[in-house]
Order: C-alpha cells, then sequence, then structure tokens
C-alpha cells in the first residue's frame, strides 16, 4: 500500500528530526532479528520489524488497506491505549484468532519506536507515552516493556507500543496454521 509506506516514511522522518543525540541510542535488550525480508531498517530511530497477531479480517480488510488505528485501542491495555507488537510470534500468536478454516493470521510490520520509554510499570488509561525529559513539552515516541523488566518484573516477553498510526507500516502478512 503505497499511500500507508509514504505516510510512515514521512513520520520516520519527523521522528528522526526530533530526536536529539541522547535517544538516538538503542533499545537494550530488543532484538531484530527479521533483517533479512527487505528494505534495511534504520536504528538509529529504533525502526524494527515485529510481529502483531490479529483476525484475518482485520488484517485484510482494515490494517492493510488503511493501517493500524490505536483510536480503536483499549485504555485498558497494560502499556496504555496504543497498538503492540512484539519481537517473538508466540507472544502475538497470543491475539491472533482462529479462522474458520483453522488458520491464523500475523502480521511483520516495520515500526518505528524512535524515542522509546523503557517502562517498568503499567500504563492503563494512558492515550500516549510520558513526557521526555530531553525534549521539553514532547512526550516520548512509544513505550518499550523489556522481558524481566516490566510489570515488576512479570513481563514475559518485549512489547513495542506506538501511539501514533503512521508509525507502524504492515509489510507481510502471513497466514498459518499451529499443529
Amino acid at each position: 500500500n503505497f499511500h500507508l509506506y509514504t505516510l510512515y516514511e514521512m513520520k520516520k522522518a519527523q521522528i528522526k528530526a526530533c530526536l536529539g543525540p541522547k535517544t538516538r541510542a538503542s533499545l537494550s535488550g530488543s532484538t531484530n532479528q527479521h533483517q533479512g525480508l527487505g528494505a534495511s531498517l534504520d536504528p538509529s530511530i529504533n525502526e524494527f520489524r515485529l510481529f502483531h497477531g490479529t483476525e484475518r479480517s482485520i488484517a485484510r480488510s482494515i490494517i492493510a488497506a488503511h493501517g493500524f488505528d490505536e483510536r480503536c485501542a483499549s485504555l485498558g491495555g497494560l502499556y496504555g491505549a496504543g497498538t503492540y507488537f512484539a519481537d517473538c510470534a508466540c507472544k502475538s500468536q497470543q491475539y491472533a484468532v482462529p479462522h474458520q478454516d483453522e488458520t491464523f493470521t500475523m502480521l511483520i510490520s516495520r515500526v518505528t519506536m524512535g524515542g522509546a520509554y523503557p517502562t517498568t510499570r503499567q500504563h492503563v488509561d494512558q492515550r500516549r507515552p510520558p513526557d521526555n525529559p530531553d525534549t521539553p513539552g514532547r512526550p516520548f515516541d512509544s513505550i518499550f516493556a523489556l522481558s524481566g523488566r516490566a510489570n515488576g518484573g512479570k513481563q514475559q516477553h518485549n512489547e513495542y507500543v506506538v501511539f501514533a498510526s503512521a508509525q507502524a507500516y504492515p509489510e507481510y502478512l502471513i497466514t498459518y496454521t499451529l499443529g
């Protein structure tokens, strides 16, 4: 989807322009094992290929055509009302809903985390990341929940949360079976 990709590239450029040298460091503990899937990623803005599990109808008709929409996110999410991604497919599998033919759908998306807030606590009822002291008047670009550290040490997988739809581009749609 050329339109979504253009919006994604514009958001990346905006984030890159706003980041200061202190926020360009890579996310500690995050992985990026999907480098060989296509165009290279930009580590200076914490760009990753990440998994997102969902229903087939949502992935095909809504996300592929219009992109992710954080306005549909639940305020009850552990790290706020954003769009959630994981670097381990098993975490995203928890949100993949089986279709009638017993197949599942998952997206591999390009996600720009930018200046990410490395959380250790929950952010329920939040619609954006916390304020960033390095960029007065501007919040962090995302929230990163590190496995073993976030949620009081109970976090089992890395989770990546963005609050602006243009920070994620659904690059690949995967249909699979378990077993």
